[in-house]
């Protein structure tokens, strides 16, 4: 038995190596679909190989170090591993949370301040744009007023977003 868990180790450890360099080098090794299996976030080629890995070498260890019985072993690397596996996916939806895909929902624009870029004429008669940081970036955004024209330069609240087009006010303290 002894013999097992050294090669499993080994083995997965050796896989679980491989998979951090080729993550490093930016290779998603875990962006295998399973169709047929349909567990969402619980399922990760990662987190099983971290099972693996941890739950053979906590045998092993348990082996050689301890007076433990053969099923004590078995236990104890299967709770071994366990905990890896739920440590690792725990820890892998923590950095998923972390992505971002860099599309702009025009939404998050609303409430947030702005410059006239270029002339919006009033009574929504036609576009301007306006300059406005939204999602941490700075950006040019067509726009439209339904009062009266704004001139390039003046700052301006956007209030509503249709059809990406946002619809803004004379920025004043009172209506923020």
């Amino acid at each position: 038995m002894e013999e097992i868990y050294w090669m499993t180790a080994l083995i997965s450890s050796g896989l679980l190596g491989l998979m951090v360099m080729l993550n490093i080098f930016g290779f998603d090794v875990d962006s295998v679909e399973l169709d047929f299996l349909d567990v969402g976030d619980a399922f990760s080629f990662n987190s099983l190989v971290a099972l693996v890995c941890v739950g053979s070498w906590t045998g092993y260890l348990a082996i050689n170090l301890t007076p433990m019985k053969d099923w004590q072993v078995i236990v104890t690397s299967i709770m071994g591993g366990s905990v890896a596996y739920i440590g690792s996916i725990y820890v892998l939806r923590k950095l998923k949370g972390w992505e971002s895909s860099g599309t702009l929902k025009m939404d998050n624009a609303i409430g947030k301040t702005g410059t006239v870029y270029l002339s919006i004429p009033g009574n929504k008669t036609g576009k301007g744009q306006v300059q406005a940081v939204v999602q941490g970036r700075l950006m040019i955004l067509d726009a439209m007023t339904e009062k009266e024209k704004i001139e390039t330069g003046q700052k301006v609240l956007i209030y509503d977003v249709v059809n990406n087009i946002v619809y803004v006010e004379l920025y004043n303290e009172e209506n923020v």
